[in-house]
């Protein structure tokens, strides 16, 4: 899979994307890989295989590579080597090995490691909401750009790690407008204009609470 993400981009491309690669390992050597197909192709780092929590990746473009961060909008950047205008996520554009080299770019990738939680509680997350949503009739599981991904009838009604821990639901619309007063909760980024809520998974989870939300959400997907 990594080879295929490669192989159609020029050498001088393919090196950045590797010295980049060795980069990321280098700071953390117990990220995850994972190949992304969707998006034109991307080469996700994540702190626990499958659970959603991508810290950072790469894409390959023609005259550069991307190196993105998730929560790159909360990044220290005294050099301004972060670009977008996303809510969350930033990328730093990489043309040439002095820009892979930049004592900056590794203090930015230290910070995003640096902020992750705690590993074992995101697996734990991510077991108890497959649990959950795998007791319900007719529900699968697939990885969604990044995400793990909840369907029943081919529609989505539950992410897991849309801003890890926590879990992305579509509630109806009375539902939502309590879930707006309830710090826990947050318009879920890139889909909340659809609807879309999350619920960290920090501190003391009411798993009750989640079921109930979660049946909700697959009620509404199931009933489409």
């Amino acid at each position: 899979m990594l080879e295929r993400l490669f192989q159609d981009h020029h050498p001088q491309i393919q090196e950045l994307a590797v010295a980049a690669r060795e980069l990321v390992l280098e700071v953390s050597p117990a990220a995850h890989e994972e190949v992304e197909s969707g998006w034109g192709g991307y080469l996700l780092f994540k702190q626990v295989a499958g659970a959603g929590t991508t810290v950072c990746w790469l894409s390959l473009h023609k005259k550069h590579v991307s190196l993105g961060f998730s929560q790159g909008g909360e990044l220290a950047d005294p050099a301004g080597l972060l670009q977008g205008t996303g809510k969350n996520s930033r990328h730093v554009k990489l043309k040439a090995l002095q820009d892979v080299a930049r004592p900056e770019l590794r203090a930015l990738l230290v910070q995003a490691w640096a902020g992750q939680p705690d590993p074992d509680m995101l697996a734990l997350g991510l077991q108890r909401v497959r649990e959950i949503c795998a007791s319900f009739p007719e529900s699968s599981e697939k990885l969604s750009h990044g995400h793990p991904t909840f369907f029943v009838k081919k529609r989505s009604f539950a992410v897991y790690g849309i801003y890890s821990p926590s879990i992305a639901f579509k509630p109806e619309t009375s539902v939502a407008i309590e879930l707006a007063a309830d710090k826990r909760f947050f318009p879920t980024p890139y889909m909340a204009q659809n609807g879309w809520w999350s619920l960290r998974l920090t501190g003391e989870v009411d798993w009750d609470e989640v079921e109930a939300l979660l049946a909700g959400s697959y009620r509404r997907a199931r009933q489409r």
